[in-house]
């Protein structure tokens, strides 16, 4: 059995479920900004509130895996994206601080949301340019890493990082649109019609730039392109599926928020499928980086009894906070 292939699969997983659960919070946070009215913006929250602070988990499980399974390649990315890296955590936990302060704050609930938002925007942006290095390729020096802190603000980084963003926010307006009230849900289905085109467009950009300076990635491409050519064909029908539903007063609630998880999802497959079987892009496969076969077992044991445990908790935090977000919020 291959187990460096298997906690490989697990980690992609884990980044994916994050990706999906703590991608929509993150852009309803960020969307903060374009709403000046604080009682839409009470509401945006509301929507959020109950399910926005268990999503980390999967970030700290992916964390993890890479740590224990791929020790080699931990050594690397870590120095590598240190920056971002520290940027994200921070800006997380301002959302969580800011997220009780505004709570129980009338006067300067205002500020808080800022904050809030501020902390949502970072968050995305730094998830952005940890991708963007991913692309453009590591920098390495035998076991460690032989570039600059600094090359994740590179040009095409920050654009990575803008893209992110974009997909998150059209995650947060699918999630809008299923939850809020009319006033909330008036707001998302404004922003659902140029969101997810904006995102495609993005994205569409960062993958001609990046296979125009990454040979090892088209390479790569040419080795998955019916699997890469059906994301591709998924991705970019969600799209324009979103912004049609958006303008249809019969359309499913549901449509909108599916096909923005859709569309993500296909991206995270195309992400996975380009890199692999590299876990420090085009500088060091998995099985290269990989530890020892007993600490993958031991990890993928761990996964075995936590993923199901995390699973069922989501699901049933999502199933007693099903419906509409209540007018009174759900506190």
């Amino acid at each position: 059995m291959d187990l460096p292939l298997l906690s490989a699969l697990f980690l992609w997983f884990a980044l994916t479920m994050y990706v999906l659960l703590d991608g929509f919070d993150l852009g309803v946070g960020a969307l903060l900004l374009a709403q000046r009215d604080q009682r839409v913006r009470d509401r945006m929250v509301d929507a959020i509130a109950p399910t926005w602070d268990g999503n980390e988990t999967w970030l700290i499980m992916a964390a993890l895996t890479l740590l224990a399974g791929f020790p080699r390649a931990y050594g690397i990315l870590i120095p590598a994206f240190y920056i971002p890296v520290v940027l994200m955590l921070l800006s997380l936990g301002l959302r969580g601080v800011s997220f009780e302060f505004r709570h129980n704050s009338v006067t300067s609930r205002r500020r808080w949301d800022i904050v809030f938002a501020g902390g949502s925007l970072v968050a995305a942006l730094a998830q952005g340019l940890v991708v963007g290095g991913l692309l453009h390729g590591v920098d390495t020096d035998l076991d460690s890493f032989g570039g600059s802190p600094l090359d994740t603000f590179r040009p095409f980084c920050l654009l990575t990082g803008l893209a992110v963003v974009a997909g998150y926010a059209t995650l947060g307006v699918g999630w809008l649109h299923l939850k809020g009230d009319d006033a909330t849900r008036a707001f998302a289905r404004r922003h659902q019609r140029w969101l997810p085109l904006l995102f495609l467009g993005l994205a569409i950009i960062t993958g001609l730039i990046a296979a125009s300076m990454q040979p090892n990635l088209t390479a790569s491409w040419r080795n998955h392109r019916i699997a890469l050519s059906l994301c591709l064909l998924a991705f970019t029908a969600c799209a324009p599926g979103i912004a049609w539903s958006a303008g249809r007063d019969d359309a499913d609630d549901r449509i909108g928020f599916g096909l923005a998880l859709a569309m993500m999802l296909s991206g995270m497959l195309a992400l996975g499928l380009s890199f692999f079987p590299n876990v420090v892009p085009f500088r060091l496969t998995l099985w290269q980086a990989a530890s020892g076969a007993s600490t993958h077992e031991f990890l993928l044991i761990g996964a075995l009894v936590t993923t199901p445990v995390v699973l069922t908790y989501s699901a049933f935090a999502y199933r007693v906070f099903r419906g509409r977000t209540p007018a009174e919020g759900w506190y």
